[in-house]
């Protein structure tokens, strides 16, 4: 029972490492989207001045055109102040544009220009770099390691461990 009770403590312990790391970690993945956007930045020979919440919106766009406002803000847990204000910036870059579905004028949807598509599929070329090698990673465990690690990180996204607090 003593080898639980030491393993617990160290899944805790690693787990607010990880939290520290992530912290300190932040600035790297800042410069590495700053890094990505710039790349885009070149291979489109215009300066786009975007955030990683606009390429983000972008990729949404892309994914799921044409799109109006309540499913962007819905798909990327956005307010619908913030996509309106974020979809009015990428269509005044030309990157996004509005249309109107022919059974319902009311509804503004929107879809990627030729220069919003680009941008999309680098952001998508870089994604899958990044699930090749995540998975890659995975590769060393088991099938039952695999789905056991599915389930706790389901579980770490739900709990609340600071209203848990509260009760004791």
């Amino acid at each position: 029972m003593e080898h639980l009770t030491h393993a617990k403590q160290e899944i805790f312990d690693l787990y607010i490492r990880l939290i520290h790391q992530q912290e300190q970690h932040e600035t790297v993945m800042k410069e590495r989207i700053s890094a990505e956007i710039k790349k885009m930045e070149r291979e489109l020979r215009a300066e786009l001045k975007l955030n990683i919440s606009d390429v983000h919106t972008i990729s949404c766009i892309g994914d799921h055109e044409p799109i109006n406002v309540t499913s962007i803000s819905e798909k990327m847990a956005f307010s619908k102040a913030t996509v309106s204000r974020i979809t009015a910036k990428l269509t005044g870059k030309g990157l996004v544009s509005k249309t109107q579905l022919s059974d319902n004028k009311k509804e503004i949807y929107f879809r990627l220009s030729q220069k919003g598509r680009s941008i999309y599929h680098l952001h998508q070329r870089e994604h899958e770099k990044i699930e090749q090698s995540f998975k890659q990673f995975l590769s060393r465990y088991s099938p039952d390691e695999i789905l056991f690690a599915r389930a706790l990180f389901r579980d770490l996204l739900t709990a609340d461990f600071w209203a848990d607090t509260k009760k004791t």
